[in-house]
Parts: structure tokens; C-alpha cells; sequence
């Protein structure tokens, strides 16, 4: 697949998280820098902008490239790869401190929580199996995989879960000044943590933080935000 193909995909792929594929946009867009087709890649990486509209770690990834094309920085834009790894080592391995003997109720597949879990000496993970995709049962599977002990449980039922639990965990789609993004169900929980009186953590990289100027193209953020509280890790 050449390097034109691979950042067209990442236009139109739907199935990976935003991690696996902000990390083939840098690649993909150093090689291309390398062969000295920077207008070109400028407007695949506009496009990607454009069709993936919700997911921020790829907007910042794409601004930043550009930015960097701009400058003339050609050879910076492969140690965004680097850094982006170094951020979510970072954020999740300070995370883990928070679970440690705890049991946690959380939501979805995100790789930062699952990495968070992973390093953490949590005792139980309840997880709804989040229909249609069935991320949460995916989720479930990996974790058995490396020794966890989950609960799954029906979507409609996280009063389970948050009965069950000692704190809830999320990931995030977009981090903003005042409230994050991330899937609706989410609401859900926050409403749980507060009323059951339990923490309610949000793990994202600072990748994943919006400033007011690229706030504009994330479309969905006014619709699907909610206010803060959450503690920033």
C-alpha cells in the first residue's frame, strides 16, 4: 500500500481507534514530506480533518503535521509519533495509581483505559457489553486475556455496575476548557458517580485537548458535551 492510500484510508476508517490511526498518519505523512510532496499531503491531511471530524487526537495530529510542512520542519513530524507515546505512557501509568485495589465500572474500548487497567492492581472491572459493536465485550476479552477479573454486564444495566464499583473510568473523545466528549452512555455514568457519591476519572492524552480555534472542527462537541467533573489525569 503506498503512502497516498494509507492516509486515505485514515480518511475513511471507521473501524480503528484514534490512536492506531493518528499513528499511520505520521508515518505515512514523514515519507511523503521525504519524497517533497507537500502540497499533496497537505490536502489529504485537510481531508482527514474534514471525514473525521470526531475524533481530536487525529485533528491535533493533522494540524500539527501541517504546521510543521509550513515551517519547513520536515524531519520533526516523525517525532510526533514518539511524543503521542510518551504523552499516553504517561497519562495512563499515572492513572493506574488511581485503581489499585479498587474495582472499576467503565465504558467502551479505549486504549488508554485499557492500558491504565493493565498497569493498575484493580480487583474487579465491570463493563457494560456495548451494543452494536460490542465493544465492551471485546474490551472484557482482552482483559481475561492478561489475567483481570471482568463482570460484563447488559448496556441498561450499569446500575449494576455502579453499585458494584469503587470508582468509574472513562476514556475521551475530545478534552475541551470546560467539559469533555465522549460516547452518549457516558452521561450515564456521570450521572451514577454522582449520585452513589463515587469518583469518576477521565483518562486522555493531551493530544486529545482542543483549543478554542480547532474546537470549530470538531462538529459534534456541542451537541455531545457534557460539564466538567472529572479530574484531569
Amino acid at each position: 500500500m503506498s503512502y497516498i492510500e494509507t492516509l486515505k484510508n485514515c480518511a475513511k476508517d471507521k473501524k480503528r481507534g484514534s490512536l492506531d490511526i493518528a499513528l499511520d498518519i505520521i508515518e505515512a505523512s514523514f515519507a511523503l514530506a521525504n519524497l517533497n510532496e507537500h502540497k499533496k499531503l497537505i490536502v489529504l491531511l485537510n481531508e482527514i480533518i474534514k471525514k473525521q471530524p470526531s475524533m481530536s487526537l487525529v485533528i491535533n495530529v493533522c494540524f500539527k503535521i501541517i504546521d510543521l510542512l509550513k515551517k519547513d520542519e520536515v524531519q520533526k513530524i516523525i517525532f510526533l509519533k514518539q511524543d503521542l507515546l510518551d504523552f499516553i505512557q504517561e497519562s495512563t501509568l499515572k492513572a493506574s495509581k488511581f485503581l489499585d485495589g479498587k474495582s472499576v465500572c467503565t465504558i467502551s474500548y479505549s486504549k488508554e483505559v485499557f492500558l491504565s487497567i493493565t498497569k493498575s492492581l484493580c480487583k474487579t472491572v465491570y463493563i457494560g457489553i456495548g451494543h452494536p459493536k460490542k465493544e465492551g465485550e471485546a474490551f472484557a476479552l482482552d482483559l481475561k486475556k492478561i489475567g483481570k477479573n471482568v463482570v460484563v454486564f447488559e448496556d441498561n444495566n450499569y446500575l449494576f455496575g455502579a453499585k458494584m464499583c469503587d470508582v468509574f473510568l472513562s476514556g475521551a473523545d475530545a478534552l475541551f476548557d470546560d467539559f469533555f466528549v465522549n460516547k452518549s452512555q457516558t452521561f450515564c455514568l456521570c450521572l451514577l458517580a454522582r449520585y452513589f457519591k463515587k469518583p469518576f476519572y477521565v483518562i486522555a492524552n493531551k493530544y486529545k485537548y482542543l483549543t478554542e480555534k480547532l474546537k470549530n472542527y470538531y462538529t459534534n462537541a456541542k451537541i455531545r458535551g457534557y460539564k466538567k467533573r472529572f479530574r484531569y489525569i
